[in-house]
């Protein structure tokens, strides 16, 4: 399969809820960078799609495929979403968040996909000042670990 549609299969999984299709896509030692301060793994980052996409029934990445190279795929992302359930603690020190009703409309941000063997093994995301996780969790009313701020 070619890693612009591998990375559209990986996107269009997580919109639908579809996690098995998701880990699917990811290297054994997958790990994702510029979201938190230390590195995440599958467990980590699955447990934040999940919290994400129950919080906000409508989430959605408004994603753009950039440029594909050898091993690298280059996209934006600019997440949306409406915060219309309860939100599953996204994270350690941050407690499950009751529905708000707000619509977040997140800056775009640059997101760079290293594949191994077909699958992810790196995803690297640049994140905006006001962006990343404490950004979702800013628009939410959250205040947040004095660890997790960028």
């Amino acid at each position: 399969m070619e890693l612009d549609m591998i990375i559209e299969n990986f996107f269009n999984a997580i919109e639908n809820k579809d996690f098995s299709t998701v880990e699917s896509l990811l290297a054994n030692n997958f790990k994702i960078t510029g979201v938190s301060p230390e590195p995440l793994g599958i467990k980590e980052m699955m447990g934040e799609l999940r919290s994400y996409t129950t919080g906000m029934p409508d989430f959605r990445f408004n994603y753009k495929i950039g440029s594909v190279s050898k091993n690298i795929v280059e996209s934006k992302v600019k997440i949306t979403g409406t915060h219309l359930n309860e939100m599953p603690a996204p994270m350690p020190g941050v407690p499950n968040i009751p529905a708000t009703n707000k619509r977040i409309n997140m800056p775009e941000e640059k997101l760079r996909f290293t594949f191994k063997d077909n699958k992810i093994e790196f995803l690297n995301i640049e994140t905006t000042p006001d962006g990343g996780i404490p950004g979702v969790l800013k628009r939410l009313g959250v205040e947040l670990p004095a660890q997790v701020h960028h």
